[in-house]
C-alpha cells in the first residue's frame, strides 16, 4: 500500500475544511463565546464620518487621522467624541458639523455631528 498520495490529499481536504469554516464563521453571526468563534467581524464598532470644522469664520475639511496616534484606524462613536472635545477645547476649532456613518455587528446607522458633538 503507498501512502504517499494520502499525506497531500489529506492536506488539501483539512485546508479546505479550515477555509470553509472560516467563511462561515466569519461572515454568519454565531453566538457569542462559541469555541474557536472569529470575532473579529463580531465586536468592531467604528465610525466613517467627514467633518467641517470653523476657525476664524472659515470653514475647512478636518482630517480625525491627523489627531489620533499612528496606527490607529477603528475610531468608535465614543472615540470620536473624545477627538472631537479635544479639537474644540484646545481651540483648534470653533465648531465642528459633519455626517457619517457607524458600522457594527448590528449594520449600519446614520450619525451626525452638529455644535461638535455626536447625534445619533
Amino acid at each position: 500500500m503507498h501512502f504517499g498520495a494520502l499525506i497531500p490529499a489529506a492536506e488539501t481536504a483539512a485546508t479546505a475544511g479550515l477555509a470553509a469554516w472560516m467563511a462561515v464563521a466569519g461572515f454568519w453571526r454565531r453566538p457569542a463565546g462559541q469555541l474557536l468563534s472569529w470575532t473579529m467581524f463580531c465586536y468592531a464598532t467604528f465610525t466613517i464620518v467627514s467633518l467641517r470644522g470653523t476657525r476664524a469664520g472659515r470653514t475647512q475639511d478636518v482630517n480625525i487621522y491627523d489627531v489620533i496616534p499612528p496606527g490607529s484606524f477603528f475610531v468608535p462613536p465614543a472615540q470620536l467624541a473624545l477627538i472631537l472635545e479635544f479639537l474644540t477645547s484646545t481651540g483648534t476649532f470653533e465648531g465642528l458639523e459633519g455626517e457619517g456613518r457607524v458600522l457594527s455587528r448590528h449594520g449600519e446607522r446614520p450619525i451626525t455631528v452638529r455644535n461638535g458633538r455626536v447625534a445619533p
